[in-house]
């Protein structure tokens, strides 16, 4: 038989104490349909906005490393919006140009970065540091 104790100080990432958290990753449209991305995210959670399309296999390859990337940290939530063929209502409303394009938000829901293609490899780094702000 094994037991396992932890022993320390160092505090478990603060998430809100809802009675269910959000899931970890939602799509939030069809192809190209225009939504209101700020409307779907939880508050108290940092949101990495995944604008993605499905002709973009550099989409698929950073988005699949970004789930991994931050699947044990229960503060981050993803959201992904397909913008289909690019020249959609959601792509032109949110002025999706070049893919992969995230968007971080904070716990406050205020967008803090504004990522396109290879600076999206950054998104796992700073939705933590995000989550460890208060």
């Amino acid at each position: 038989m094994f037991v396992l104790v932890a022993c320390g100080t160092t505090a478990a990432p603060t998430v809100p104490t809802n009675a269910q958290a959000p899931e970890k990753s939602v799509q939030l449209n069809q192809p190209g349909e225009l939504i209101d991305v700020e409307a779907q995210l939880p508050a108290g959670y940092v949101s990495v906005v995944d604008f993605w399309g499905e002709h973009c296999g550099a989409c698929v390859v950073v988005g699949g490393m970004l789930a991994v990337q931050v699947a044990l940290d229960d503060g981050i939530v993803i959201r992904k919006v397909d913008v289909g063929d690019g020249f959609t209502p959601v792509a032109q409303h949110y002025k999706i140009g070049a893919l992969p394009h995230f968007r971080v938000y904070d716990k406050h829901k205020r967008m803090r970065y504004l990522l396109v293609g290879n600076d999206t490899l950054k998104a796992p780094e700073l939705a933590k540091q995000l989550a460890a702000e208060p």
